[in-house]
């Protein structure tokens, strides 16, 4: 049997000139879960990561707290969709106001409402990646797991991106993408396990390295 660990990045920069950097907390948050891994024995055959500094850095977090060389691939079919690009289509390509791109709450209620609309080909605008094009880009990398010899995969994304794998895997329409995109913790994991039957969840969003912690400020979705 297969098991891949599909791990969100630790938080980021939300609100800093460089979103794409992992900050204290988040680094922290990605070092915990390596130790958890450790405990638990958990002993990668192989990782994939995506090709975003975030991403990159909570690898390397994560890794800290193994002394054995493990196989890495970057790879793009990991990164995360371009936000900017979906909101900016959502607008119809106005600029985007201070509010919307820093304040939590402005910027989260515009993206919900920009990727459902994202989701039902409503976005006139040009956007770098369509909707089509992301579903299958999840899609060719959840393919590369089909005929796998492995025993534990670590794989490190973002929240978008797992999403849609998941809701992939699950076989949900479009509609239920959000439902997962706004609920994945940082550095969060899920669990695929993988035999003659097929793929199926059996972990979803596990943080109990960071409640173990047993201090709300480290669990964080943003």
């Amino acid at each position: 049997m297969t098991s891949i660990y599909i791990v969100r990045h630790g938080q980021a920069s939300f609100g800093k000139k460089d979103y794409d950097n992992l900050s204290e907390i988040g680094e922290k948050q990605s070092f915990l879960l390596g130790e958890h891994f450790k405990k638990l024995k958990l002993n990668f055959d192989k990782i994939y990561v995506g090709t975003l500094k975030r991403q990159i850095q909570t690898s390397e977090k994560i890794l800290k707290n193994y002394e054995n060389k493990i196989n890495i691939e970057r790879t793009q079919l990991l990164n995360e969709y371009d936000v900017k690009s979906v909101l900016t289509g959502f607008v119809n390509g106005r600029e985007l106001t201070y509010d919307e791109l820093h304040n939590k709450k402005t910027h989260f209620n515009l993206l919900r409402n920009s990727v459902m609309a994202w989701s039902e080909n409503k976005i006139t605008y040009s956007v770098n990646e369509t909707w089509d094009q992301f579903e299958k880009r999840a899609e060719t990398f959840l393919n590369l797991f089909k005929e796998t010899k492995k025993n534990n995969i670590l794989v490190i994304s973002s929240g978008g991106t797992i999403s849609m794998m998941l809701r992939l895997l699950l076989n949900l329409p479009s509609d239920q993408f959000a439902n997962f995109h706004f609920q994945i913790y940082n550095s969060s994991y899920s669990k695929i396990k993988i035999n003659e039957n097929g793929m199926a969840l059996s972990l979803f969003n596990c943080i109990s390295h960071l409640e173990m912690e047993r201090n709300s400020d480290i669990i964080t979705y943003v």
